[in-house]
């Protein structure tokens, strides 16, 4: 059983990961136009882009690693660092991480990759997992920004 989740997390990273680029278009446009993040018009678009795109070619590798928390700390420090020179406030950021992960499952269900309640409900292990990750991103960012601000 543990098999098939694997799988169905595997279908959605993958996916995600061929997609990269267009989900990581979408949260741009969605984080530029979002009232919950208006520190985020000033940010040239390609830079928004850019940081989406690599989350989710990433993300994959994050989610079969080992030492997940470890790992996921050490890359979301760095997300947190570039939002901060950017002059982003941390609720923004934060807003904006929870944005990215919403975003790849909204473009995951737009385009139908999961088809039967059982393929959603499989599915959502990946997702879980997911949050767990950006769970210790959002950690990550707070003690980053705290560290920062000294």
């Amino acid at each position: 059983m543990a098999g098939m989740y694997i799988a169905y997390a595997d279908k959605l990273l993958n996916f995600t990961e061929q997609h990269a680029q267009e989900i990581a278009k979408q949260w741009a446009k969605t984080l530029m136009s979002n009232p919950k993040t208006t520190a985020y018009k000033k940010v040239r678009e390609f830079k928004l882009v850019n940081q989406g795109e690599s989350f989710y070619k990433n993300l994959k590798r994050l989610y079969f690693e080992q030492n997940v928390y470890d790992v996921a700390t050490a890359y979301f420090s760095k997300f947190a660092e570039e939002q901060f020179y950017e002059n982003i406030p941390l609720d923004e950021a934060i807003y904006a991480l929870m944005l990215l992960r919403r975003q790849m499952w909204l473009f995951a269900e737009f385009q139908v990759l999961f088809t039967s309640a059982l393929d959603q409900y499989q599915a959502s292990d990946g997702i879980n997992r997911t949050v767990l990750l950006t769970d210790y991103g959002i950690i990550a960012m707070v003690r980053k920004y705290s560290e920062l601000k000294k």
